[in-house]
């Protein structure tokens, strides 16, 4: 029996991994009775990233995309319906808060996240430069440096900010989200497991055509899979070493 590892994103599988065991509880109900999926939870990002190439399936954010593609990894399938997006905060005592209001000031980031790169291409085809970027630790750190006006403006991971509770939300006003719709999560396969490339791709793109795949699909908050086009790939690739 062919035994396959599959890693997830740990950004994924911190908050109800049970889901994901469902998930590959569906992948061997499905493919050949040869085949046998199991899953490596990582502890955090350090661990995945020292296990990552040692995987035959990977779930994985843009970032970590690129690297598998220098692996030799291929793009398998993709979600239809998640993007990663960002959220535009502002100090809350600045008052109906606008993108145009970025230019010329300084804005709190990641600047190492890809979400961020995109944001800032953005900004810069509507033709808004902001004047200075605040590099921060984490997305939190964009939270917190802008609730204190270290900087009057940020940009925070759209994902990390719904996670947030209440209290924490309340320290900044969100004003207006991302839309651009050009980097997500892929599911890659390696060299080594590359038979099982065309097997694996049929699975996941029948997966909400039947009631056992839309029940795992829908806990996943995924509508479904399609494919990774090169194009898709481009796009991404270009925008992250334009940034």
């Amino acid at each position: 029996m062919n035994k396959l590892t599959l890693m997830i994103c740990p950004h994924d599988t911190a908050k109800k991994p049970d889901r994901w065991f469902r998930f590959i509880q569906y992948l061997n109900n499905q493919l050949d009775v040869n085949v046998h999926v199991h899953i490596e939870v990582s502890l955090d990002f350090e661990d995945f990233h020292q296990h990552l190439d040692q995987a035959d399936i990977v779930y994985a954010n843009p970032a970590d995309s690129i690297h598998l593609r220098e692996q030799g990894f291929s793009a398998v399938v993709r979600p239809l319906n998640l993007y990663d997006e960002v959220v535009y905060i502002a100090n809350q005592d600045i008052a109906n808060p606008t993108l145009d209001l970025l230019d010329g000031k300084t804005l709190a980031t990641v600047k190492s996240m890809l979400p961020s790169k995109v944001a800032l291409h953005s900004l810069k085809e509507k033709g808004i430069a902001p004047a200075q970027l605040l590099d921060k630790s984490s997305w939190l750190g964009v939270i917190n440096s802008v609730s204190k006006n270290e900087a009057p403006f940020g940009i925070v991971y759209k994902d990390t900010y719904q996670e947030l509770s209440p209290n924490t939300k309340a320290m900044v006003n969100a004003f207006a989200e991302s839309e651009e719709n050009v980097i997500f999560h892929s599911i890659y396969i390696s060299p080594n497991a590359m038979e099982h490339r065309s097997e694996l791709e049929r699975v996941l793109l029948e997966m909400n055509a039947t009631p056992a795949g839309k029940d795992v699909l829908q806990e996943l908050n995924i509508e479904g899979w399609c494919k990774t086009t090169s194009e898709e790939i481009s796009t991404a690739k270009e925008i992250m070493m334009a940034a």
